[in-house]
């Protein structure tokens, strides 16, 4: 205590210099522009950047907060698609009506879920990709995913908390997809060399199809939903002596930035699985 005193004993003049210079800036601040003008720059050239760092850590920490909820409001849009539902009465009030006023018109055929991607490969002959869900999540062999621009793959193994994916870049990936405007049906498989890139065989070459045109999935198989975007047409090409177009499709998704994707869950697969094998057997 003693040296305290002692201390403002010795800078008692420098201290009441400090308190009247702060005094004086505040009377001229307040009282004049120019003044005012001058120290608010200069204020704001030093306050400016720290509060931008601040902002910008700030926003880091919340990003994954921010995240959930974009991903949370995608899902709620996803499950509204009316292609996720066998509806009982074909009007257009109750598809508009869906799952909410009229749900007694409807079964709901596919749900969703998020998962992110943890590994992915685009350069191999065989490209896959594992996701950070997988058993003890609800996640089954076979169930479609998809990204928010359009198709990704589809889950081949599952473990209790990952899972393993078959890309659309790979030699054994084969995709139901039909081309609009003219609702022709084709298959969706990879050549090995474009990674943005596939190609659709079996269209017939007298139909009737554009550069430009868009590929989305059939619906007809059980594992895509109908209406999931694939990409578009940029070129046609006839191999061999056959009657059938091969269709360049560039793809919607961009394989090399792919980090969060939607898992589509059928919840009637096994009933549908146990018609089809009834009539292969048959």
């Amino acid at each position: 205590m003693n040296n305290l005193i002692e201390f403002l004993k010795q800078k008692f003049h420098l201290i009441v210099f400090g308190i009247l210079q702060i005094i004086s800036i505040i009377l001229i601040y307040n009282t004049l522009n120019y003044p005012r003008f001058v120290i608010s720059t200069a204020t704001q050239s030093i306050t400016g950047p720290i509060n931008q760092m601040c902002n910008n850590i700030i926003k880091h920490f919340n990003l994954a907060d921010e995240n959930e909820y974009l991903m949370q409001q995608n899902l709620a849009l996803l499950r509204q698609q009316k292609q996720n539902f066998l509806i009982s009465d074909d009007t257009l009030m109750t598809a508009i009506l869906i799952d909410t006023l009229n749900p007694n018109s409807c079964i709901r055929l596919y749900d969703y879920s998020y998962a992110n991607v943890i590994y992915n490969t685009i350069h191999k002959r065989n490209n896959y990709l594992m996701i950070d869900k997988g058993a003890g999540d609800g996640i089954n062999t076979d169930m479609a995913i998809i990204s928010a621009q359009g198709i990704v793959g589809v889950v081949s193994d599952v473990s209790p908390h990952f899972s393993t994916v078959i890309s659309v870049l790979n030699s054994d990936s084969r995709i139901s997809a039909k081309v609009l405007p003219a609702n022709q049906l084709g298959t969706i498989v990879w050549n090995g060399d474009d990674p943005a890139m596939v190609e659709m065989e079996d269209i017939p070459e007298h139909m009737n199809i554009n550069v430009g045109d868009t590929v989305f999935t059939s619906g007809y198989s059980n594992i895509f939903p109908d209406n999931v975007l694939v990409g578009t047409i940029c070129k046609k090409e006839k191999k061999g002596m056959n009657s059938f177009l091969t269709l360049k499709v560039k793809l919607a998704t961009d394989f090399n930035h792919i980090n969060t994707v939607y898992v589509v869950r059928n919840l009637y697969k096994t009933e549908i699985d146990t018609l089809k094998n009834k009539m292969k057997n048959e």
